[in-house]
């Protein structure tokens, strides 16, 4: 997951983006040294318009990028109009309910146009024709076969057989194939980010103390809060016993521990 990230922090990235010392940028700008030092570390936060200007002009980007009021650098004023977006898609991007982070990279992965051309030749039947036509032709071979040699099932009439295609399956075979490339780059890549390899080397450790914890004594609410406190790091052990009864009597306002427990049929305890 990615944190947001400040304008001294968009400023020094695309400073360095571009290559730039804080000497050049205020060659070019004529905006002071230190001033811009400031702007990037964030000690003056209240940076005036024309000095934003100066540096988005520079840099090639909006001043909306540079306030963090967007992620696009280049394409910060291009309108919902001109990406052709239906409402109910804009609903879908703007509803929180998806990854649109991951969308971003599943489009403009290199294989992303691949898997558009071959869900529109599908979609709109694009080679439905071809593919009749071509079925019909072997089918007509492997009658006429038939009806000439009345052999038994040969090589050749298998061969013909097989050699029809099942427009349904051909395509979903060939899409699966297409998102499997991608989703298999875009793993690799997310698997070298710092987030993803803390949660791995995580996982393990939390599985232990399930374990661990799962033959203690205790009600069902207690092992949750301790489940819990592990994965907040909150050491559990230096919670007082008023902390730890706060805790139980927030835990049993989760609609999913109640489910939890109800299922094996016992009411928690303190």
């Amino acid at each position: 997951m990615q944190t947001k990230l400040t304008t001294g922090e968009r400023l020094t990235d695309l400073r360095r983006e571009h290559n730039l010392t804080l000497e050049q940028v205020s060659e070019q700008t004529g905006i002071v040294k230190s001033t811009l030092s400031n702007y990037e570390n964030d000690k003056k936060p209240d940076i005036n318009l024309g000095a934003l200007e100066k540096l988005a002009a520079l840099y090639g980007v909006g001043v909306d990028y540079l306030l963090g009021l967007t992620e696009n650098k280049k394409h910060s004023k291009i309108g919902l109009a001109d990406l052709h977006l239906s409402d109910d898609a804009v609903d879908v991007l703007s509803s929180g309910k998806i990854n649109n982070r991951l969308l971003s990279e599943l489009i403009t992965h290199p294989e992303f146009a691949r898997l558009m051309a071959d869900m529109e030749i599908y979609v709109d039947g694009i080679v439905s024709m071809q593919i009749r036509n071509m079925n019909s032709l072997l089918e007509s071979a492997r009658a006429a076969i038939l009806e000439k040699y009345h052999p038994k099932e040969d090589n050749t009439l298998l061969t013909l057989k097989a050699a029809q295609i099942d427009e349904d399956e051909y395509f979903a075979r060939v899409v699966s194939d297409d998102v499997e490339r991608i989703l298999k780059e875009l793993k690799q890549d997310h698997s070298k980010d710092q987030g993803s390899v803390a949660a791995d080397a995580a996982a393990p450790s939390l599985k232990e103390y399930i374990e661990s914890i799962s033959e203690t004594e205790g009600s069902d609410f207690q092992k949750w809060i301790m489940i819990f406190c592990k994965q907040i790091h909150l050491p559990y052990n230096k919670l007082t016993d008023t902390e730890k009864r706060w805790l139980i009597q927030i835990s049993r306002k989760s609609n999913l521990l109640k489910s939890g427990t109800s299922q094996r049929g016992k009411h928690p305890r303190k």
